[in-house]
């Protein structure tokens, strides 16, 4: 298995260097690694956290998936860093409970990279500010000026005007490619054939494996029983366990039309599983759910995630 060897994480001048970020009920600790919702703690491994601090930096600012790879890899490293973006990206939305369909803050940018879009706040130690309007001033050079108490309300005045126009058009932007994509995927074929990967264990414990490996077999049997579609054997899809391959090639491999990735974790009692939907010819994401359940409800848990799977 191929080792994620990694560059030092540095911060190029005229990025935020905050202490701390917050946003939403969430704090991020840069220096300290530490990632929070509320007084609880939560665990996100190494790469995942690099690029989640990089995105809150950048709150706002198109990251594009170039630039990740040169901030979070060295150059002579050989392994798949896009399918490591995407593994990075998933587990923070997974952390997060961000639905990729309609994020509250890890936007994609289909085919260009991902912006950090929530409100973000950071603390240097002495004061808390909001990030963007003072990293807007920085990027350009600009100096905070002394401006009258009466002056800088008719700025902040304008400024929320003009942030609200131009969140407007990008609103309009959004139905518009929203609305185009959805007549192709409307006007594709319908799914005919998938395969369920083996679901990943989040847990951090490995002695849940068989947890992961329980709910996978349950959803493939569950999906067999549907009419017309035909779904691959789990002796067939075990191999591709941890794979390094992308999308396409597995569903290549498997002739299938879309693939079923997902992942669970084990918090005490309680257990949450994410799926998502992959169409194989293009590598879509089409659809996201998370399912958060108390561990007895197990048994009507996989019928909910194979109930929604099959209406897509």
């Amino acid at each position: 298995m191929a080792h994620h060897a990694q560059r030092q994480f540095t911060i190029p001048c005229g990025e935020v260097t905050a202490q701390e970020f917050h946003f939403g009920e969430f704090t991020l600790d840069q220096s300290r690694y530490r990632l929070q919702r509320g007084e609880r703690q939560l665990r996100l491994e190494k790469l995942p956290m690099e690029l989640l601090i990089l995105l809150v930096q950048r709150q706002g600012e198109l990251v594009s998936r170039e630039e990740i790879a040169g901030r979070l890899w060295r150059k002579d490293v050989f392994v798949d860093i896009d399918h490591s973006i995407n593994t990075a990206v998933r587990k923070i939305r997974l952390v997060l409970r961000d639905d990729p369909e309609r994020p509250r803050f890890v936007e994609t940018v289909v085919g260009k990279g991902y912006r950090f879009a929530a409100p973000v706040t950071h603390n240097n130690g002495s004061s808390e500010t909001t990030l963007f309007a003072k990293k807007t001033l920085s990027s350009h050079g600009i100096a905070e000026p002394a401006v009258p108490v009466a002056q800088k309300k008719r700025l902040s005045t304008r400024l929320i005007l003009l942030l609200g126009v131009a969140a407007l058009a990008v609103i309009v932007i959004i139905l518009l490619v929203t609305n185009r994509s959805g007549a192709k995927v409307t006007s594709s074929s319908a799914i005919k054939s998938l395969a369920v990967l083996p679901l990943k264990n989040l847990s951090g414990d490995p002695k849940q494996e068989y947890l992961a490996d329980g709910m996978t077999e349950a959803v493939i049997g569950r999906l067999a029983g549907i009419h017309d579609l035909r779904v691959i054997s789990r002796t067939s899809v075990v191999r591709f366990k941890d794979t390094q391959l992308s999308v396409p090639e597995i569903a290549r491999m498997l002739a299938v039309d879309a693939l079923v990735e997902g992942s669970i974790i084990r918090e005490g009692s309680r257990i949450r599983v994410h799926a998502q939907l992959i169409r194989a010819a293009t590598d879509e994401h089409f659809w996201s759910e998370s399912y958060d359940r108390e561990l007895r409800d197990v048994l009507s848990l996989e019928s909910d995630v194979a109930r929604s799977i099959a209406r897509k």
